[in-house]
């Protein structure tokens, strides 16, 4: 079979002057497309900051727990149970003399007015 030379024709491009509602169509699409990119710029923003927010939070529950696992480990043992008393519930051992600074209001409390 044979190929035959086809004379190839350009394709011949008209244009013609759209109507003015089409422009005005496409003007308004153009300008929503703009704000909803704008919108969905802002509400990116918003959510990189909550995550900012919530990685620092995650970050802080994480080192709570590491601290809550090492107390946990010594619970059981006389000496974490003697700091949790003195630190937290404030007793002392038998015997002990608690000598506590007094504050200000207390110095000027206990002076009698002259």
């Amino acid at each position: 079979m044979t190929q035959k030379n086809i004379p190839s024709r350009k394709p011949k491009i008209v244009l013609r002057a759209s109507p003015l509602v089409l422009k005005v169509i496409l003007t308004l699409l153009i300008l929503f497309s703009m704000a909803a990119l704008v919108a969905l710029r802002w509400v990116h923003q918003d959510i990189q900051s909550e995550i900012g927010v919530l990685k620092a939070q995650a970050a802080q529950v994480e080192y709570d727990n590491e601290i809550l696992e090492q107390r946990s480990q010594n619970v059981g043992s006389v000496n974490t149970i003697k700091e949790i008393a003195r630190d937290e519930l404030g007793l002392v051992d038998p015997g002990t003399v608690v000598i506590r600074p007094q504050s200000s209001a207390d110095v000027s409390a206990s002076q009698p007015e002259s």
